[in-house]
């Protein structure tokens, strides 16, 4: 799937001054189908699951091969069986207007595995309950992301697209991002925007694990991605996962040399006969290299950083708890707050360790 390019850093350091500096690129979304037989056993169980979990009104354990997925109390769309994991959602109809299973690998899993992988993974997940099942590709969005890119309003005039529809997003006068096309034509729509602000608002912080150390702390990230649709992947005669990974190359180029440029402005009013600018010059050379970075290295990023996220509540609540109980440090506050946990596990009918295991089944089924 990569390209034939040196790596980010050698790319920077033997440039000139004004290309970019490439942090990560390659698959970030990935939409497949597929048809297949589904058993009437197999129906059963997904039937008993979904009541089971529609009684209980949370996610019903659901064992697919060697994983445990939370299988949904309602459907995703059109599919009335929505099964959840870290490795993808998964939806199943029994509908012959629909392809009978709908899947979409979670980012994070894609990142951590590679997209072959995923794919090979989520096959043999589905393979032994679906007889027969072939995977096309709906959708894939590629991506890059870049520093040393400062975007700015008046940039808006400087790209040329095919496509006619056009957005600008700022907030407070602040761009964060530039939208080209239409995600109604299932063809081509791409997104040039400060990543580093996305995360913030996301808490999905564990994209500095993939970026690693080409990471520079306090520059923005900018990604530019294209989202790709049936119809444009049809276009390329592309269809399995296989062959949309092979041409991922191919379709980066005619993203970024055909279907949307960036252009250093000249007096000629035709702006397509404008020169690309460096920064697209380096855009062009992404390598799509898509570095796999371990799923328990992005696990124990994800657990780091939920804790950091209840830790200012925690520490409100403690000194909330400190301040009534007379206590004064940590120590103190935790052993004086074990007998009021406990007078509320009688009050409220449940065990302080069922609370843990549910909490931690609903974060294993996520």
């Amino acid at each position: 799937m990569s390209r034939t390019a040196p790596p980010p850093d050698q790319v920077v350091a033997n440039s000139p001054v004004g290309l970019l500096r490439e942090l990560a690129s390659g698959v970030d979304a990935l939409y497949l189908s597929g048809r297949a037989e589904l058993p009437k056993q197999f129906l059963a169980r997904l039937e008993d699951g979904r009541a089971w979990a529609a009684q209980a009104k949370r996610p019903a354990p659901f064992e697919l091969g060697e994983l445990v997925f939370g299988i949904a109390p309602h459907g995703w769309g059109k599919y009335r069986f929505c099964l959840e994991h870290a490795t993808a959602r998964i939806g199943i109809s029994t509908s012959r207007h629909l392809p009978t299973v709908r899947v979409q690998p979670r980012s994070e899993f894609l990142h951590a595995v590679g997209p072959e992988a995923a794919v090979t993974t989520l096959q043999q997940i589905l393979c032994p309950e679906l007889r027969q099942l072939r995977f096309w590709v709906n959708r894939v969005d590629l991506f890059a992301d870049w520093q040393g890119w400062e975007l700015t309003l008046d940039d808006a005039a400087r790209f040329v697209c095919r496509a006619d529809a056009r957005r600008t997003y700022e907030v407070g006068g602040t761009l964060t991002g530039f939208e080209f096309g239409s995600r109604t034509t299932k063809t081509f729509l791409a997104r040039l925007y400060d990543k580093t602000a996305d995360m913030a608002a996301k808490d999905n912080g564990w994209w500095f694990e993939v970026w690693g150390e080409r990471y520079v702390p306090g520059t923005p990230v900018h990604r530019l991605e294209f989202e790709i649709g049936r119809q444009g992947l049809q276009e390329f005669d592309l269809n399995t996962p296989a062959q949309v990974f092979d041409a991922a190359g191919d379709l980066w180029a005619y993203a970024t040399g055909q279907w949307l440029t960036h252009r250093s402005p000249t007096d000629d009013r035709t702006r397509s006969r404008w020169s690309l600018s460096p920064q697209w010059s380096s855009v062009q050379g992404a390598t799509l290299s898509h570095q796999a970075v371990g799923l328990e290295r992005l696990r124990l990023a994800r657990r780091s950083r939920s804790i950091e996220k209840l830790l200012p509540g925690l520490n409100g609540y403690l000194a909330s708890m400190g301040a009534l109980l007379g206590t004064h440090f940590i120590d103190d506050t935790l052993r004086a707050i074990g007998h009021h946990l406990r007078t509320y596990e009688i009050v409220s009918h449940t065990a302080f360790s069922e609370r843990v295991a549910r909490r931690r089944s609903e974060l294993e089924l996520r």
